[in-house]
């Protein structure tokens, strides 16, 4: 029998006092919460979607990423046809009009106001043909046109050079006019073809392909960037000038079909408490749009954030970053989120290794984490008809399992098991801290008595599920156990367990150790969560770090070393 490798997770789903209750209503009363689109796939609150090109590595690596955990897995490379998400950057629906950054090159007229626009649409169709044969199948479509943005005063910049050409464009036809007067009509000529353009784009992709749901990345934007102007000051709000800019963006909203934002961190935000500020504002201000024009019908919300941070692709995101990317996304209530990459995650043996490391230690089990806690949290406070979002969006609750209630577990063949059931008090947290948004054109039992519900089943893979009975409600007790030789058991950070601890505290999960030999002598986790050495005598090591629960600060607690199987201590 293969030997089990635990994996410590996320501490509960908000703060974890310990109180004897009884009794808990759950309201969930449509009338009270907002509503949020349907989910794509079924019973399928939060969504995790790959999108990057790590086909590559299967050749470079001798084997296959484990993307099992992902609803759907697309590549971005321009030979990659017929999937669930497809991407259209600027070269490959129709005729976009842009300027090459770098070499000044002109595409397609330039500026939006020159578009072929009966050559762009005829070509668009045939593209859409090529990159999505299917009529039936159901999935995402995202148009990635970053050069220009259609509202005049944000192309500020590099791209200040599309309102220069739109300008020089005016004086050519009319030699008498002033150079404000130029302006005025190209920023109106500019805007008008802008919007021509965007819309005229999506509502031939809608008609193509009605079951993909379309939208341009990077919209809604809240411009929150200046966390390194000020940084102990940074708040991460939206400014009021941005929001209104937003609005004036209601035709998009209306004609799309679903929005994607973008979460990017630079390494300024590596566990930061701005981090989760910058994310936070980012989200909430697309869950703000969704709802501008479809109070009713509100459009889903697809959050793309990236492993490795956009000024360093080589440094991945550590756990803490997962907890204020992915983790502040699904405790927002949005449909999902889009983990992008490019060529630098593939372009070598080393870092398709390191991409293997990566998926197989850290992201992956989180991953597991969050899908699982949303979708208890949906089956209890929403009986499947609905997605869990914070009671107050601003906050730090966070939709996790309980460390002391679950275990993850992998087994020798690299296979994830969750063990454990949710106590009475995580249920109870669940009420505290998160309400319930039901899905569109769903009707939401107005409440529900805990003591009515004797089971839950919740799956999100074919062999990772969770079916517990509820009746008694036990406190799992979870021993802080060393784990043998040939097991792994990493640790997690996880949220305060003192309603005085601050928002941005971090600290220590439960052990974290590493026995067993990995398959590559220097797979080491040099993550914040693990000390790291190599000796040239002795090998590398680990230092693992004891639980520790901490109210105001960081705690290091003494460390015991354990060593790869065949090595000495150092």
């Amino acid at each position: 029998m293969d030997p089990l490798r635990q994996i410590q997770i996320f501490n509960s789903f908000g703060s974890c006092n310990r109180v004897s209750i009884f009794i808990i209503l759950l309201a969930t009363q449509c009338s009270s919460v907002k509503i949020r689109a349907r989910p794509l796939i079924p019973n399928s609150p939060f969504l995790s979607i790959w999108n990057a090109p790590t086909e590559l590595c299967t050749n470079r690596i001798g084997t296959q990423l484990d993307l099992s955990l992902f609803h759907f897995v697309g590549s971005t490379l321009k030979t990659s046809t017929q999937q669930n998400i497809t991407i259209f950057y600027e070269d490959r629906l129709g005729c976009y009009p842009y300027k090459d950054e770098s070499t000044g090159e002109t595409f397609n007229g330039g500026i939006p106001q020159l578009c072929p626009m009966e050559h762009h649409l005829k070509k668009a169709r045939d593209d859409i043909n090529f990159y999505i044969p299917s009529d039936e199948e159901v999935g995402l479509t995202v148009i990635d046109w970053e050069n220009w943005r259609p509202i005049w005063i944000r192309n500020w910049g590099s791209k200040d050079t599309y309102r220069e050409e739109s300008v020089e464009f005016v004086q050519q036809r009319d030699l008498s006019l002033s150079e404000t007067q130029a302006t005025m009509i190209a920023k109106m000529e500019f805007e008008a073809a802008a919007k021509s353009l965007m819309l005229e784009t999506l509502t031939l992709g809608k008609s193509m392909k009605p079951n993909r749901l379309w939208g341009y990345y990077l919209f809604p934007d809240c411009y929150n960037y200046n966390y390194n102007q000020n940084p102990q000051n940074y708040i991460g709000t939206c400014s009021d000038a941005e929001i209104a800019r937003n609005n004036e963006l209601n035709w998009l909203w209306e004609e799309s079909t679903a929005l994607y934002p973008s979460i990017y961190l630079e390494t300024a935000l590596r566990s930061s408490k701005n981090a989760p500020l910058f994310v936070r504002n980012r989200v909430q201000e697309a869950i703000r749009v969704s709802n501008t024009n479809k109070l009713t019908q509100p459009l889903p919300v697809f959050v793309y954030t990236r492993p490795v941070f956009t000024d360093f692709y080589t440094e991945y995101l550590s756990q803490d970053d997962l907890v204020n990317t992915i983790g502040e996304c699904a405790a927002l209530g949005v449909s999902g989120v889009v983990i992008w990459g490019d060529l630098t995650l593939t372009q070598s043996e080393t870092t398709c290794m390191s991409l293997d490391i990566y998926l197989r230690r850290t992201l992956n089990p989180y991953i597991i984490n969050v899908t699982m806690a949303a979708k208890i949290c949906s089956q209890v406070l929403c009986q499947d008809l609905g997605a869990c979002a914070r009671k107050n969006w601003d906050s730090s609750d966070y939709l996790h399992l309980n460390p002391e209630s679950f275990v993850i577990q992998t087994t020798g063949n690299g296979k994830y098991v969750v063990q454990g059931q949710p106590t009475f008090q995580d249920l109870q947290q669940l009420m505290e801290n998160f309400h319930c948004r039901c899905y569109a054109g769903h009707r939401c039992k107005p409440a529900v008595n805990i003591n009515d519900i004797s089971y839950i089943n919740v799956c999100i893979s074919e062999d990772i599920c969770i079916g517990a009975s509820l009746s008694s409600f036990p406190d799992l007790e979870i021993p802080d156990r060393r784990i043998s030789s040939r097991t792994n058991n990493f640790s997690f950070p996880a949220p305060p367990c003192s309603p005085s601890s601050p928002p941005s505290g971090r600290w220590a999960g439960a052990v974290a150790n590493m026995a067993a030999a990995p398959a590559h002598p220097r797979e080491i986790d040099h993550g914040p969560e693990s000390a790291a050495s190599t000796d040239a005598d002795s090998g590398p090591w680990l230092a693992a770090r004891r639980d520790v629960d901490t109210l105001n600060q960081w705690e290091f607690p003494v460390v015991s070393v354990e060593c790869y199987a065949g090595w000495s201590a150092p």
